[in-house]
């Protein structure tokens, strides 16, 4: 099995991180045919985090685990704070592929938006 986490900063405002809970809903419902787990995390200020998202995966015996930080730039969060917690579960899961993907802002075709 395998699984997509999105990643995001997190919000005070509760209704831009329902925006990403619903972005995971939808991607789930699309795949829902296929054997995929969809779930979000979030970096700070709202639930859940990283940690528990790479935990249900793993508890639901995925092999290989997509990372997408859903981010337009690649800041601190993009090029430390992420891979530095995939770096500890893959320490951890070495039989667990995990896979960070690029950040929106450098998705192909982002410019032709």
């Amino acid at each position: 099995m395998e699984a997509l986490i999105i990643i995001a900063h997190g919000s005070k405002v509760s209704s831009s991180n329902e925006e990403i809970i619903n972005l995971t809903k939808r991607i789930k419902e699309k795949n829902s045919h296929k054997e995929l787990l969809v779930e979000h995390a979030f970096l700070e200020l709202a639930e859940q985090s990283i940690y528990h998202s790479l935990t249900k995966a793993i508890g639901n015996n995925c092999t290989k685990i997509k990372i997408f930080p859903y981010f337009l730039a690649a800041g601190k969060h993009v090029k430390s704070d992420i891979p530095n917690e995939v770096k500890k579960f893959k320490k951890h899961h070495p039989d667990v592929e995990f896979i960070l993907l690029p950040h929106i802002g450098m998705c192909n075709g982002i410019e032709e938006m």
